[in-house]
Protein backbone atom coordinates (compact mmCIF):
# COMPACT_ATOMS: atom_id res chain seq x y z
CA UNK A 1 0.00 0.00 0.00
CA UNK A 2 2.82 2.25 0.84
CA UNK A 3 4.89 1.22 -2.15
CA UNK A 4 1.15 2.24 -4.31
CA UNK A 5 1.09 6.13 -2.45
CA UNK A 6 4.91 6.49 -3.69
CA UNK A 7 4.10 6.29 -7.35
CA UNK A 8 1.13 8.72 -6.63
CA UNK A 9 3.12 10.72 -5.29
CA UNK A 10 6.61 10.48 -7.38
CA UNK A 11 3.68 11.13 -10.75
CA UNK A 12 1.92 14.21 -8.99
CA UNK A 13 5.81 15.72 -8.73
CA UNK A 14 6.26 14.91 -12.39
CA UNK A 15 3.03 16.51 -13.51
CA UNK A 16 3.29 19.88 -11.45
CA UNK A 17 7.21 20.56 -12.33
CA UNK A 18 6.30 19.99 -15.68
CA UNK A 19 3.32 22.23 -15.20
CA UNK A 20 5.30 24.93 -13.57
CA UNK A 21 7.96 24.49 -16.24
CA UNK A 22 5.45 25.17 -19.28
CA UNK A 23 3.68 28.37 -17.46
CA UNK A 24 7.16 29.45 -16.58
CA UNK A 25 8.29 29.30 -20.06
CA UNK A 26 5.33 30.78 -20.99
CA UNK A 27 5.47 34.04 -19.37
CA UNK A 28 9.14 34.16 -20.38
CA UNK A 29 8.19 34.38 -24.02
CA UNK A 30 5.51 36.43 -23.35
CA UNK A 31 7.61 38.88 -21.52
CA UNK A 32 10.20 38.98 -24.78
CA UNK A 33 7.60 39.64 -27.38
CA UNK A 34 5.83 42.29 -25.52
CA UNK A 35 9.43 43.92 -25.29
CA UNK A 36 10.02 43.21 -29.04
CA UNK A 37 6.42 44.30 -30.00
CA UNK A 38 7.06 47.61 -27.99
CA UNK A 39 10.30 48.15 -29.77
CA UNK A 40 8.67 47.79 -33.25
CA UNK A 41 5.87 50.26 -31.97
CA UNK A 42 8.36 52.49 -31.31
CA UNK A 43 10.22 52.32 -34.38
CA UNK A 44 6.60 52.04 -36.18
CA UNK A 45 5.89 55.67 -34.70
CA UNK A 46 9.00 57.21 -35.68
CA UNK A 47 7.68 56.42 -39.23
CA UNK A 48 4.18 56.94 -39.07
CA UNK A 49 4.05 59.74 -36.35
CA UNK A 50 0.56 59.95 -35.12
CA UNK A 51 -1.52 64.31 -36.20
CA UNK A 52 -2.17 65.81 -33.07
CA UNK A 53 -5.42 67.57 -33.57
CA UNK A 54 -5.19 71.01 -32.43
CA UNK A 55 -8.02 72.01 -30.59
CA UNK A 56 -9.78 75.25 -30.48
CA UNK A 57 -9.09 77.61 -26.92
CA UNK A 58 -12.54 78.57 -25.38
CA UNK A 59 -12.79 82.31 -25.33
CA UNK A 60 -14.77 83.46 -22.51
CA UNK A 61 -17.71 85.20 -22.84
CA UNK A 62 -17.95 88.59 -21.51
CA UNK A 63 -21.15 89.55 -19.64
CA UNK A 64 -23.36 91.73 -20.92
CA UNK A 65 -25.08 94.46 -19.22
CA UNK A 66 -28.32 92.17 -18.66
CA UNK A 67 -26.75 89.50 -17.07
CA UNK A 68 -24.38 91.92 -14.75
CA UNK A 69 -27.65 93.52 -13.80
CA UNK A 70 -29.68 90.55 -12.79
CA UNK A 71 -26.11 89.20 -10.70
CA UNK A 72 -26.41 92.63 -8.93
CA UNK A 73 -29.99 91.86 -7.99
CA UNK A 74 -29.26 88.03 -6.68
CA UNK A 75 -26.53 88.98 -4.35
CA UNK A 76 -28.88 92.42 -3.16
CA UNK A 77 -31.67 90.09 -2.19
CA UNK A 78 -29.36 87.19 -0.50
CA UNK A 79 -27.65 89.80 1.25
CA UNK A 80 -31.35 91.22 2.41
CA UNK A 81 -32.38 87.90 4.20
Amino acid sequence: MSGNIAIVLEEGLVAMIVGMTVVFSFLIIMIFSMSIMSKIVLWLNKIFPEQIAETAKKVKKAVTGGEEEVAVAVAAALHKK
